[in-house]
């Protein structure tokens, strides 16, 4: 008997990260990339327009902020899975994602075999977890709400948001423009991040990213 491959759409401004990801695809019999889109926007229009069992969602791409896709899917579509497809393989990032309704997060260095077993994992209609994002989970959730052993812990998801982006160098209006925001909520995030980081300037907010491996 035939077998009904899985119909899934990758979100990833790389095309070249498409095309690998739909060549070891190809070598399925039941996982099959049946569309793409290089941007955030691109997909929520191809959602809108179009069924997909399975959705892989770039981590960083240009314009609208992944969390934030990630979120308004999750509200529109919630019974379709969402992989988070990633350079970065931070605890934090993960652990965001994996709070927000995504169903794994995959690092783009993984072997082929193993992308494909998340992804059928997934497919089949349950959550993958690596054994180190289980312990990582564990460990936040056993800790008291206010006693955490990093700081950009307690930060707000929009705050992490702004604290990634102003830590890779953005500029206040790019921040603003590419999360829908003014200059000046900006300017008031970046105040309550330094705050409740207990630093004082960009800099330290970079410098503090690449010690925690947020940013590379």
């Amino acid at each position: 008997m035939e077998i009904s491959a899985k119909h899934i759409i990758i979100a990833d401004d790389h095309a070249v990260v498409r095309i690998g990801l739909r060549l070891i695809l190809d070598e399925t019999c039941d996982l099959a990339i049946s569309d793409e889109a290089a941007n955030g926007q691109q997909l929520l229009d191809k959602l809108t327009a179009n069924k997909y069992d399975l959705i892989i969602l770039d981590l960083s791409m240009p314009g609208k902020d992944s969390l934030d896709v990630l979120k308004e899917i999750k509200t529109k579509w919630p019974c379709i899975p969402v992989v988070i497809f990633s350079m970065n393989s931070d605890d934090a990032h993960a652990f965001r994602m994996i709070r927000n309704g995504a169903s794994a997060y995959i690092h783009k260095n993984s072997i082929p075999e193993q992308i494909v077993n998340i992804l059928r994992t997934v497919a089949s209609g349950k959550k993958y977890i690596s054994p180190h994002q289980a312990e990582m989970m564990a460990e936040m959730i056993s800790l008291p709400e206010k006693s955490t052993h990093v700081a950009h812990e307690l930060l707000t998801d929009r705050e992490f948001q702004i604290f990634h982006m102003l830590a890779s160098s953005l500029k206040k209006s790019e921040i603003a423009n590419k999360l829908a925001l003014s200059k000046n909520t900006i300017s008031n995030h970046r105040e309550n991040i330094l705050k409740k980081m207990k630093l004082s300037m960009n800099s330290e907010l970079t410098r503090y990213a690449i010690q925690h491996g947020i940013i590379q």
